[in-house]
């Protein structure tokens, strides 16, 4: 028997095999599977691919455009780092799988005192495809897991920490990843209110002391995010993470976008002209704006950010006079949220027999998944409505972040967007699977719990 002793605890908590052995296993388990795709795998580009390298050449000042203001600066920055080449931007978001897998682990035992929890969570972030794949594709959610991971590990070494010094310490970095993860992803803007919440309700003592790590803790993000908006309303004059956000709602509304008034028909009749045909081409109008951009801009007489503005303000209009059929969409995208698809190029794979056993994986991942999203949406609704489902849920404040983090990004994803809404539970399924895991009085009882009050 190996012992461990939690942070806040006064008395060890005992463990059935050493920490070293999981740790090492996991690990091993890891390499393995990354291995294994580096010597018959490729990286994978998207369609959102090219903006970020062009991005990252400007970064790296050998673009013939500078900064454009369409996306946050987070992950053309990690793909500048790479020298933008895509088999290097590879290994390190592999190397960063590695690290979410580790951090999973240390975030299993931390909260429940056994290592063998922190292995199955962990390994199952290396074992479904739908994780461990997005590894090669070029985009964000990797790097994106990785800081949203990495935030709660953090945090709940906050909640942990017995000393109000080291709590006040933790709470600098505990506001640095917060506000990196928007600066990745601009979805996830908001987190650093929903953990600025959580450092006051975690924060031990009278008001005097909540304030003060509250003020720690909005360091960073008031200096990043808060700086990062300062400059796009300088530079495109508009107040968000991008100037992206008059095309994104779009999404929304151009489904009934033939209910712009004829004042309206430059914009109107153009983009109705690529939606229909992208219609008749793939069944669905999403993402027809990116290829009409340009037609409408030369319809309208609108540059880039002028013409994103006006759809922002086009959109709206158009929400409030049909707002029935905006909720639709609202719904759609947020069941669509839940639906776990795997991104991948199976035709990429030298082995045939890799391909057929990921093939099989990739099902079962997604099975997996879908049933665990199902799970959690039952609990969060046990939790609200049963006295009994919250008697049998020890309700721990790390696990209560993460479900307030999954709740916050599956409602801001479907209010703006109406895309490709199932890629955006990506950061966030391994919370998904750790709220269902260790919830049901699997946390370490000589942890911080915020019981429920009734």
């Amino acid at each position: 028997m190996a012992e461990a002793s939690s942070q806040n605890g006064n008395k060890p908590v005992r463990i059935t095999r050493p920490v070293r052995t999981w740790f090492l296993a996991l690990l091993g388990l890891g390499l393995l599977i990354r291995i294994s795709l580096l010597l018959t795998y490729a990286p994978v580009e998207y369609g959102d691919t090219g903006s970020y390298l062009r991005l990252g050449e400007a970064i790296l000042g050998i673009g013939e455009r500078g900064f454009d203001g369409t996306r946050v600066p987070g992950y053309p920055l990690f793909m500048a780092l790479f020298s933008l080449d895509l088999t290097r931007i590879w290994l390190g978001q592999m190397a960063l799988g590695l690290l979410i897998s580790l951090l999973l682990f240390q975030l299993g035992w931390k909260t429940t005192g056994k290592p063998a929890f922190g292995f199955a969570l962990g390994a199952l972030y290396d074992l479904i495809p739908g994780q461990f794949l997005f590894e090669a594709n070029m985009l964000t959610e990797t790097l994106t897991t990785f800081l949203v991971v990495l935030t709660v590990l953090i945090f709940a070494s906050f909640v942990d920490t017995k000393s109000q010094s080291a709590r006040f310490i933790l709470l600098l970095p505990l506001g640095l990843a917060a506000a990196l993860v928007g600066m990745v992803r601009p979805l996830f803007f908001p987190i650093t209110l929903l953990f600025l919440v959580f450092v006051l309700i975690g924060t031990p003592g009278r008001i005097r002391s909540k304030l003060q790590a509250a003020a720690i803790y909005s360091v960073f993000p008031l200096l990043i995010q808060g700086g990062w908006l300062v400059y796009m309303r300088s530079h495109w004059q508009v107040l968000s993470p991008t100037a992206m956000a008059g095309y994104s709602l779009v999404q929304h509304t151009g489904g009934y976008f033939e209910y712009l008034p004829d004042e309206y028909a430059a914009i109107r009749d153009t983009y109705i002209e690529y939606r229909d045909r992208q219609i008749a081409e793939r069944g669905v109008q999403t993402n027809a704006i990116w290829e009409a951009i340009p037609a409408i801009s030369e319809a309208s007489g609108l540059g880039f950010y002028d013409l994103s503005r006006e759809m922002s303000r086009l959109s709206w209009q158009l929400i409030g006079e049909h707002p029935d059929l905006y909720l639709r969409n609202v719904i759609k995208g947020w069941i669509d949220f839940w639906k776990v698809p795997v991104y991948w190029k199976p035709e990429l794979l030298h082995s045939d027999t890799l391909r057929a056993v990921l093939g099989v994986l990739a099902l079962a991942g997604r099975a997996v998944s879908v049933i665990a999203n199902l799970l959690f949406l039952l609990l969060c609704a046990g939790l609200v409505i049963s006295r009994r489902v919250r008697s049998w849920i020890r309700m721990d404040v790390v696990i209560g972040l993460s479900m307030a983090m999954v709740w916050m990004i599956s409602i801001v994803q479907t209010l703006l967007d109406h895309g490709d809404n199932p890629r955006f539970l990506v950061p966030l399924q391994m919370l998904v699977f750790f709220a269902l895991f260790l919830s049901p009085n699997r946390i370490n009882p000589t942890r911080k719990v915020a019981q429920d009050a009734a």
